[in-house]
């Protein structure tokens, strides 16, 4: 392997460790904003922009091939590059955001291993290029471990939920025992008041008053209170069962998509990306799809006023409730999320396209699915004995990094 292969290798792999420090940053402060994955994606790709636009200026637009192109190709390749952030950014990173959400983390990382085979069909038969034996078997043995690692944090974080479910289905247990008991008090008490009534009916020709009064002083109603609360819940559990399975339905179309989507805008970057630096190549990319984004944010907005407007109602929606907001939160949350801007959104694809022209498509995606290997290890220094990982989430890191190690030795392209 030469100089240019092994530090494309090595770009590729930082990459993905910065990936992995911005998502745990993003983990818990942007859920817990309730803003939508539209409002993080607008978010990041402008302030990823305004970077890119800083550093390009500085640092230089084009590459040496770039005074040697005509005008018109010139035109074209920053015509694709604007087609493939739509493709990746706007539509692919949408779903991408979306599937997280319904999915979690670990889930959609299962699904983001089948990126690296859909980049090394999708290179072979678009761009022509050709990967020994040798280091397919390490883009095998490295997506089989990531598998394993993904999966293992899956099982998991299913072990925790159903604990959290469990202590959930005992506190309801505990509450309708409750109120069954109280509704027996309640009928012995109603018995009883009945019995008194009817002694006072006896006596008094005024008892119509004393009744009210006497089934007023009762603040308990008649209807069995448990059986209302067990049809409720268990309607209620019906419709969690079917939103939750349709959720997960949709998660994994939309991870699906995304991968196949994520892998041909990478495609188009490295067809018509030759002429320009990868500063500038992502300020066209995260650029146009962060003007796009905003145009749309802009038009959802006159459009909703102008809805009030012809109803003559001012809307009552709260900021954190309209998918193309941004929601409302604190200098310090914000700032957060800026720190995972900058490492998922600036560093991170800064290098994964200069990878991306040194190494072949399906190499370069394939060391970009490594982040569970780092969120894993970064998890377990944050959080300890918590988070410690499995012995089978161990086994599948040590798998990936002798994919990665045979991807790093052997030759990629005949």
């Amino acid at each position: 392997m030469n100089d240019s292969e092994l530090t494309g290798v090595l770009a590729a792999l930082s990459a993905q460790f910065f990936m992995a420090v911005g998502f745990i940053i993003w983990d818990v402060t942007w859920k817990h904003s309730n803003g939508s994955a539209f409002a993080l994606n607008l978010f990041k790709c402008n302030l990823a922009s305004i970077i890119f636009l800083i550093t390009a200026s500085i640092f230089g637009y084009g590459t040496s091939e770039l005074d040697l192109a005509s005008n018109s190709d010139i035109g074209q390749s920053i015509g694709f590059l604007v087609l493939s952030g739509y493709i990746g950014i706007v539509v692919g990173d949408l779903l991408w955001l979306e599937a997280l959400r319904l999915l979690g983390a670990s889930n959609v990382f299962v699904i983001d291993t089948l990126k690296p085979f859909a980049a090394t069909l999708l290179g072979y038969l678009i761009l022509g290029e050709n990967i020994q034996k040798v280091a397919f078997s390490g883009i095998v043995l490295t997506v089989v471990g990531i598998l394993i690692v993904s999966l293992q944090q899956e099982m998991k974080s299913s072990d925790d939920n159903v604990e959290d479910e469990n202590k959930l289905e005992e506190e309801k247990k505990e509450l309708k025992s409750t109120l069954r008991m109280n509704s027996k008090d309640w009928n012995a008490s109603l018995k009883e008041n009945d019995k008194i009534i009817q002694q006072d009916e006896n006596t008094s020709a005024f008892v119509g008053e004393v009744d009210e009064e006497a089934v007023s002083s009762v603040n308990i109603p008649i209807r069995t209170e448990a059986d209302v609360v067990g049809e409720a819940d268990i309607d209620q559990e019906k419709v969690e069962v079917s939103r939750c399975s349709w959720n997960k339905q949709k998660g994994f179309l939309l991870a699906i998509a995304n991968v196949f989507l994520d892998a041909y805008g990478s495609v188009l970057t490295k067809q018509h990306g030759q002429y320009f630096t990868s500063f500038t190549i992502n300020l066209v990319r995260f650029g146009s799809s962060g003007i796009f984004m905003v145009l749309l944010s802009v038009a959802m907005r006159l459009l909703g006023k102008k809805k009030d407007c012809r109803s003559n109602t001012q809307s009552t929606k709260d900021t954190e409730n309209l998918w193309y907001k941004l929601p409302n939160m604190s200098k310090r949350n914000w700032a957060k999320i800026t720190c995972g801007v900058l490492f998922v959104t600036y560093i991170c694809p800064l290098l994964s396209n200069y990878a991306l022209f040194e190494i072949p498509l399906g190499l370069a995606l394939t060391l970009g699915s490594i982040t569970p290997l780092y969120g894993m290890i970064l998890e377990w220094m944050i959080h300890g004995e918590e988070k410690k990982p499995t012995l089978y989430s161990i086994l599948g890191a040590l798998l990936a990094i002798g994919g990665v190690v045979i991807l790093g030795f052997f030759r990629s392209t005949e």
